[in-house]
């Protein structure tokens, strides 16, 4: 017979690097041998990795292999079609393709190490009878009726009926239930006289097995019986189809523009802010709880929306860090393109970023295992299976038509037969559909053709190709209604722009208005406060007036023109320097009253002529005080001159990341980058054909070094003891623990050279039972005894023919 290395050897080049493409774990970091990737790719790790992608046809075809391999000398394709219900060659065909199981002729066979992962119950059955007479007659019934029905369905239903002729009232009720799994039941106490009466007596029959004083065990065979065959209820031949419901492209279309529109205003503003008065970072490395909320009173949004604005700026680079002895989270210098851009390229930029990252926003706020807050922008907060999440839930909406919307329960029921082993949790799969809605990348709850533009397979999982996301930067574009230059000025001192306003517009509007709602229409209003922004940014009103008439459809309506010229008028009345600061007007009456103000008693002003007062403030916190009081005084230099208030805004240079902590901190992260919880960053995605060149090269270099190491071992060999042959053994430790899963799933013998305590070795002639936890538990044959020996003190293995 065959074994798992031996077939992975037969396999063709091209199967080898298929192999290898699929599970990309077994050749990073390139193995050595053939007989190191057999080891690895039996490893409980990557084939844990194995099965939690593969979807629910592929792991019934592999529960069924497992379940019937204990019980049949061989399990065929034929068999499997008969236990699942229904023929799956495609399933099986993956299965293979991914060395999940392996072929010697018409046999299948599960890799070593599998039926560990799968369980002790594969498919919800029990575990073989054991070998007593009477257990052995039960086993021999039933496996002749299986045999049988492969030709005679009726078969399997005769020889149960057959085995509970005399049974007592109750028994079959017994069975029944056990029959789909879980196959463990509770023994009955001692006063449910029938129902105790019935477990005895198949207990006494072996259609039961004990499991204990208090469980009983419904055998395996007995299982396949009552299930007339099957292993499964229904077969997984299709991925299930949820209806949903179905909306116009164009409405899904329209809100994605809305939602592109909206985060990267609140992005903008939030690095306004922040280039202003940088936040500090908690000693943890995080947002402090309050900062946040100041963030959500600045934008105007609930604290859930706050968190990923909050995140998806730092995962795009554009806030980091900046290492000072008193560190904050500053812009970076990577802000200032970024703002220069287009709409379109700043929404490609942000939604790489998000489906990229490995945070996850919509933990924030709640408590982790301690008790304490998870704080945005926390190196707590990386995840690194957020990416596969994003892409899988994405995916679900993409393989639908247009305008299909689908709802967290829905795309749950999907994924949970494509990776049955993997199931996200339902929050989860919410919060991700919340956080692309908000980006845009779904509109309406329905994938764009922006969203599906980013998950063009070229960009895998790991980034988002330039290719991938010119394309969505092309397709948001598209969706975007068109940019308008006319502010629609009225005599209540609001404008309206009937639509998106064009950079030129935004940015006079930023600068001299109020919002007051946005939509199909953006309202502003004009206020004092807002005239005087623009004030002291350094437009006087006449460039005011005429930035307002270029944009605006007829003349400046007289109350806006009458603000704008009253604010400007009292703009500047008041002159503030430092002493640390004083106040001076020409006016002294404007003076009057403030020495004796209380309200500013903490400024400590003092008279020092009738036009100037001094204080202990600084400048910046008399003009702050001053206009509270409704005063709109100006920043006055050494010369006399008018200082306007430009705001001074930090860039910090991305670097190196600074680790703080276990967890680390958002720090100098590149522009691209997807942010936390990631060792999947926004990096551009592996190339395809460089990753296809190297396995290619890859397969042929082991099987260079697989004859290789075969010569080695064969100029090495020698005849062991007592006669037996053996083949040449190993002392390379994957190679070993290879060796040792083959046996024990093949049930051979094996040579283990194993180093005592004190150093001093000895040979012991085992037939393998488990390899798992880094110990290999085994029967020595010789004495007829069990022993677990630590895999780091076995020396070498050899299978003995």
């Amino acid at each position: 017979m065959a074994t798992f290395s031996e077939h992975l050897r037969s396999r063709s080049d091209a199967e080898l690097v298929t192999l290898l493409g699929r599970r990309p774990d077994l050749a990073n970091p390139a193995p050595s041998t053939l007989v190191s990737l057999a080891a690895r790719a039996t490893s409980r790790f990557s084939l844990e990795r194995a099965l939690a992608a593969v979807d629910a046809s592929v792991l019934q075809v592999l529960e069924a292999v497992v379940a019937l391999d204990e019980i049949r000398p061989t399990v065929t394709l034929d068999d499997v079609g008969a236990a699942l219900g229904a023929p799956m060659p495609d399933a099986v065909a993956r299965a293979l393709e991914l060395a999940l199981l392996w072929g010697d002729g018409p046999a299948l066979h599960a890799a070593p190490g599998l039926g560990e992962l799968v369980g002790p119950y594969p498919a919800g059955l029990g575990p073989v009878a054991a070998d007593s007479p009477l257990e052995s007659a039960v086993r021999t019934t039933l496996d002749a009726a299986l045999d049988a029905a492969r030709t005679d369905p009726g078969a399997l239903a005769r020889a149960v009926d057959g085995l509970l002729a005399d049974a007592p009232p109750g028994a079959r009720e017994v069975l029944d239930a056990l029959a789909w799994g879980p196959p463990v039941g509770r023994v009955p106490a001692p006063s449910s006289v029938g129902a105790r009466a019935a477990v005895d007596w198949l207990r006494s029959r072996g259609l039961l097995r004990t499991a204990d004083a208090a469980r009983v065990l419904l055998p395996r065979e007995v299982g396949l019986a009552l299930r007339g065959g099957r292993t499964h209820r229904e077969p997984a031949v299709a991925e299930p189809l949820p209806a949903g419901t179905s909306l116009p492209v164009a409405t899904v279309e329209d809100e994605s523009a809305r939602g592109a529109q909206d985060i990267i205003r609140l992005i903008a503003a939030l690095i306004r802010e922040w280039e202003r008065v940088p936040p500090p970072v908690l000693r943890s490395g995080g947002l402090g709880v309050r900062e946040l909320r100041r963030v959500s009173a600045q934008l105007d949004i609930d604290d859930s929306l706050a968190a990923l604005v909050v995140e998806l700026a730092g995962a795009a680079g554009l806030v980091i860090d900046d290492s000072e002895d008193q560190p904050t989270f500053s812009p970076t210098l990577d802000v200032d393109d970024w703002l220069d851009a287009d709409l379109p390229d700043r929404w490609a930029t942000l939604a790489t970023a998000w489906l990229t990252m490995t945070r996850t926003p919509w933990v924030v706020g709640g408590r982790d295992e301690r008790g304490e807050l998870r704080a945005a922008l926390d190196p707590e907060l990386s995840r690194p299976w957020a990416p596969r999440l994003r892409h899988a839930v994405l995916d679900v909406l993409a393989a639908r038509e247009p305008g299909t919307v689908l709802d967290a329960d829905e795309i749950v029921t999907v994924l949970r037969w494509r990776t049955p082993r993997s199931v996200p949790p339902l929050a989860a799969v919410e919060a991700t559909l919340r956080e692309a809605g908000a980006l845009g990348v779904l509109g309406a709850q329905s994938l764009t053709v922006a969203g599906r533009a980013l998950l063009h397979p070229a960009g895998g999982l790991t980034g988002v190709t330039g290719a991938d996301k010119a394309a969505a930067a092309d397709a948001i574009a598209a969706a975007l209604p068109a940019a308008v230059s006319e502010l629609l000025l009225q005599g209540d001192l609001t404008g309206i722009v009937p639509g998106r306003p064009t950079r030129e517009l935004a940015s006079l509007l930023e600068r001299a208005a109020k919002v007051e709602s946005r939509g199909a229409a953006v309202t502003v209003r004009f206020t004092t406060e807002s005239v005087r922004a623009a004030l002291d940014g350094g437009q006087t009103a006449d460039e005011l007036l005429a930035e307002l008439t270029t944009f605006a459809r007829g003349p400046v309506p007289q109350p806006l023109d009458y603000l704008v010229r009253d604010a400007a008028r009292r703009h500047g009345r008041l002159r503030v320097g430092a002493a640390l600061g004083y106040v001076r007007s020409e006016d002294p009456m404007l003076l009057a009253g403030l020495v004796e103000d209380p309200t500013l008693a903490d400024l400590g002003l003092v008279r020092i002529a009738p036009t100037v007062l001094v204080a202990h403030a600084s400048p910046s916190a008399l003009l702050a005080a001053l206009r509270d009081r409704g005063l709109s005084p100006a920043g006055e230099g050494p010369d006399g001159q008018v200082v306007h208030a430009r705001p001074i805004v930090r860039r910090v240079r991305a670097g190196a990341r600074r680790r703080r902590g276990a967890g680390g901190v958002i720090s100098s992260v590149p522009a691209a980058s997807a942010g936390a919880s990631v060792p999947h960053q926004n990096v551009p995605g592996d190339d395809e054909q460089h990753d296809a060149e190297r396995l290619a090269l890859l397969v042929p270099a082991l099987r260079r070094a697989e004859t290789q190491a075969r010569s080695d071992r064969a100029a090495n060999s020698q005849n062991l003891e007592g006669g037996g042959s053996a083949s040449a053994g190993t002392v390379d430790p994957v190679a070993a623990l290879a060796t040792l899963r083959e046996a024990a799933a093949d049930g051979r013998e094996v040579w283990l050279e194993i180093v005592g305590p004190q150093g001093t070795p000895r040979r012991r002639r085992v037939r393998p039972l488990r390899v798992d936890a880094g110990r290999v538990r085994a029967v020595d044959t010789e004495r007829d005894a069990e022993l677990t020996v630590a895999v780091h003190r076995i020396a070498g293995v050899t299978l003995i023919k």
